[in-house]
Parts: C-alpha cells; sequence; structure tokens
C-alpha cells in the first residue's frame, strides 16, 4: 500500500485542469506511475465501511419511520469488500498491463505480492493456530475456542473461502475476513497469466463475457448446491464480476478515445452513478449477503456501483467528494487498510469476551461498545505495523523490478 502523502495539488486527479466544456484531448492517459491520492481515500471509505459493519451499528432495531429505513440501508456496508475487489482489479490489472512485455512480468508481480500479503497473513495464521496447542481449546478467562469447521491447512493454501461455500459458514471469528484475501489470491493466480497472453481487444471482451457470467454461475449454485447462496457470497468466480470491471477500467484509461470520452462526460458519469445508488435502496431492503435478491443480481448492481464511484475518483467529476477523498484522515486509512482488515474482527470479539466478564455478554451494547474498542485498538496495531513492519517490507519487495 502507498503511503500517507498530503493530496497532490498539481495532479489533475485531485483538482482537474479541465471544465466539462473544456478540450479533452491534452488529458493524459494513466498508467501504474500515476499518482492517484482519491484511490487512497478510497479504499479508506471500503475499509470504514467494513467496519461500520462489523461494529453491529445497523443490527439495531428502531420503531422511528425515519431511523428505521436509515439502519435498513446501512446493512449494506458489508459491501466495504465489493468496492476493495474493484480496486483491486484496476490497481492490479493496471500493473499487469503497463508490465506486460517484461521479461521479469511472473517473477516481479508475485515476489511484490509476497512481500506485501504474506508476512502479516503469516503472523494472523501463528495466532490462529495458538488455538490448536492449547488444552482442550482454553482460552483463560475469556472462554473457550469455539470448534472451527474450516481445516487449518485451507487457511495456508488460501482455499478457506472454498472451504467455506461447500459448509456453509465462514468458520471462526478470528479468520472469517480471510475469505476475501482467498479470492484475491486466486485473482492473483490468474490474472497475471490471461493479461500476458491475451491481446487488448480480445482481453476487453473476456472480462465482459466475466462480468456476464458471473451472475449467472451465482443462480446457477444458488439452485444446485446445498448452501449455494453462501458459496455465491465467497467463490472467487461468482465475484470475479467486480475484479472484471476494475480491470476494464484499468484497460479504459489507457485507452485515449475511451478515456477522452468518459473524461469529457464527467457529469453524466456523476448522475450515472447516482441512479446506481438509488437502485440499492430496494436491494438494501431485499435482504443480507445471502438473499436471493443479492445473489442474482446485487452483486453485480454493487460491482456496476462502486466501478462507477471508482471513474469518478480518478475523473475528479465532482469537486466536493474529491476533497473528501483526498483528505488526509480518509487517505491514512486507506494505508492502514490491510492490517485493519485482518485484525478488527479478533480484537472486537477479544474486546467483547472482556466486557462480558463484567456485563452480559449477549448484550446490545456490550457488541457495539467492545466493537468500537476493538476497532480503536486496531488502529493504533495497524499504524505501528505499517511504520515498522509492513513498510520496510515494502520497500524490499520493490526492489524487484519489472
Amino acid at each position: 500500500m502507498a503511503a500517507f502523502p498530503q493530496p497532490d495539488r498539481s495532479c489533475p486527479v485531485c483538482e482537474p485542469e479541465l471544465t466539462e466544456s473544456s478540450e479533452t484531448s491534452n488529458v493524459r492517459l494513466i498508467d501504474s506511475s500515476t499518482r492517484i491520492p482519491a484511490l487512497d481515500g478510497l479504499r479508506g471509505i471500503a475499509i470504514l465501511l467494513v467496519l461500520l459493519c462489523h461494529a453491529v451499528f445497523f443490527e439495531l432495531h428502531s420503531s422511528s419511520k425515519f431511523l428505521s429505513p436509515l439502519l435498513t440501508i446501512g446493512k449494506l456496508t458489508w459491501s466495504g469488500v465489493d468496492l476493495f475487489f474493484v480496486l483491486s482489479g484496476f490497481l492490479i490489472g493496471g500493473i499487469l498491463l503497463d508490465a506486460k512485455d517484461s521479461p521479469h512480468y511472473f517473477k516481479t508481480f508475485y515476489a511484490r505480492r509476497a512481500y506485501r500479503i504474506l508476512p502479516l497473513y503469516a503472523v494472523l495464521l501463528a495466532v490462529f493456530s495458538l488455538r490448536f496447542l492449547t488444552a482442550r481449546g482454553s482460552a483463560g478467562p475469556l472462554g473457550t475456542f469455539t470448534p472451527s469447521p474450516i481445516p487449518w491447512a485451507s487457511y495456508v493454501t488460501f482455499t478457506q473461502n472454498i472451504w467455506m461455500g461447500l459448509r456453509g459458514t465462514l468458520g471462526v471469528g478470528t479468520m472469517a475476513a480471510t475469505w476475501s484475501l482467498a479470492v484475491e489470491e486466486q485473482f492473483y493466480l490468474t490474472a497475471p497469466l490471461v493479461i500476458r497472453k491475451v491481446d487488448r481487444s480480445h482481453l476487453t471482451l473476456l472480462l465482459i463475457s466475466i462480468v456476464m457470467a458471473a451472475p449467472v454461475l451465482r443462480t446457477a449454485l444458488l439452485v444446485f448446491l446445498e448452501h449455494g447462496n453462501f458459496a455465491a457470497y465467497v467463490f472467487m468466480p461468482c465475484r470475479a464480476d467486480s475484479l472484471s470491471l476494475g480491470v476494464l477500467c484499468a484497460l479504459l484509461v489507457r485507452t485515449d478515445r475511451l478515456w477522452q470520452f468518459v473524461f469529457a462526460h464527467r457529469s453524466a458519469l456523476c448522475w450515472l452513478t447516482g441512479g446506481l445508488a438509488l437502485g440499492l435502496i430496494p436491494i438494501a431492503f431485499g435482504g443480507d449477503p445471502e438473499s436471493r435478491t443479492m445473489v442474482t443480481i446485487g452483486y453485480s448492481w454493487l460491482a456496476f456501483f462502486y466501478t462507477g464511484c471508482l471513474l469518478i475518483a480518478i475523473t475528479g467529476a465532482n469537486a466536493t467528494i474529491q476533497r473528501i477523498l483526498c483528505s488526509r484522515s480518509l487517505m491514512q486509512l486507506g494505508g492502514l487498510a490491510y492490517c485493519v482488515y485482518l485484525v478488527h474482527q479478533p480484537l472486537m470479539e477479544a474486546s467483547r469476551r472482556a466486557l462480558g466478564l463484567r456485563f452480559a455478554y449477549s448484550s446490545t451494547p456490550v457488541h457495539f461498545i467492545g466493537g468500537v474498542i476493538g476497532i480503536l485498538i486496531g488502529l493504533g496495531i495497524a499504524k505501528l505495523s505499517w511504520a515498522f513492519f509492513e513498510k520496510p517490507i515494502l520497500r524490499r519487495g520493490h526492489a524487484h523490478k519489472f
């Protein structure tokens, strides 16, 4: 992840030089060397949505005619992970497109990904493995460990999402969030080969085909698999529409005529994304991530909505949104997102159990307050991890050149 520089006011992404009526022929194409501060802010919004979801705030119930619909719509905060997928498709796809002809293409890509993903994940995995070493699963005064329905080895091989889908559960809370990391890793295994071997015109058609096929596959799993609705949530091919739309955006900003067209119609892009946002309202009332509505069309709708958000961030289509995305706090949160995502759930659970020693564990205040405490501790750990652990390791990773 990037460090936390102040927004670059000379960057056309943060402060567009052209108006809607201006000539757009001078708009620069974007590659992986282009600094886009707004994307750090967008990543910050993604992790913020996940944290709000897991803090259980939107699980509260209200009889208020005004508050109750807002709480229902707020339950879509779980979809922050879908925004991560679109961002990942755009950033990783862009890197691969730019390095497509490099003689060190595969070696450098996988070395850099390993330096970024594996060290912190290995620490989490080591802590998780302690549950198998303690006598009778004892966790001391905070209670006992629940049995793990997901094989430990699957976490090592990044196949836990497959087991989760087949068994219809995310498993124990400590490692629940890693299903999306497994999806990302499986994307890393397939995307480099496809982008390397397929020319751009055929790649575009392939990506569009994947976007169209994903909801069909999810619907088939819903009909024919025992835990098909859950499998549709965690299987990589079922979430490939979000990832593929991100890669399509990476192609778009590297294709002169298309990029000029999108940049020239930034206002229309905002209106279109706003329309997609309105469409999320009935989807939110349609149920949780495993509902029939979400499995069939909901994930794809979210993918297109977050793709619109991504393009708004890149083009600087709205000055207010751009200032928010380029704010220091959101950019810093985006830089800490990976560590926060991995550690926030176990820390929230530990905080709730600690409060449960004094108060009723199952009460809403304990869950909410414990969640907030866990998030704050997680943010502190993430900041230390970035400064003293992740950032030095990343420097080593970037010693590998394409």
